[in-house]
């Protein structure tokens, strides 16, 4: 009974991430801008261009916790399972942003986003199982 309602929570936990990815990537670009100015203006005085950081490692880092969560939940599958089930919800949820950006006038739709994003949840997906099988062979 534990194991399903931690499967459960796992699965709660990747919903509000897609929530607040999907506030995140559709609100106007000089809200996302100005939230971001701290961070950018860091990472220049440091030499790293903001394209790096925002459009290369950006678009992972964000969609590591979906592909995390995902995999958790799905503990039970087999490891190959886990990971194309958590790449294939990333890959999902970043097709549908792209979409609904498609409808906002200052936002860019990009398919390296798609790739970069689904990238991201397998990556956060690999992590979450590699920590998992790390703690549970101790």
């Amino acid at each position: 009974m534990a194991d399903k309602r931690i499967r459960w929570g796992w699965l709660v936990l990747a919903a509000l991430v897609a929530g607040w990815l999907y506030w995140m990537t559709l609100r106007p670009n000089l809200a996302v801008a100005t939230d971001l100015a701290p961070l950018t203006t860091s990472a220049a005085r440091r030499g790293i261009s903001a394209y790096w950081l925002i459009d290369i490692a950006g678009n992972m880092v964000v969609f590591a916790p979906l592909g995390a969560c995902v995999a958790l939940a799905l503990e039970t599958r087999s490891l190959r399972t886990r990971l194309l089930l958590a790449t294939l919800c990333g890959l999902l949820l970043s097709a549908s942003i792209e979409w609904l950006q498609l409808a906002i006038p200052d936002r860019i739709t990009a398919w390296e986003d798609l790739m970069l994003n689904a990238a991201g949840a397998l990556l956060g997906a690999l992590g979450a199982c590699g920590v998992q099988f790390v703690l549970k062979n101790k």
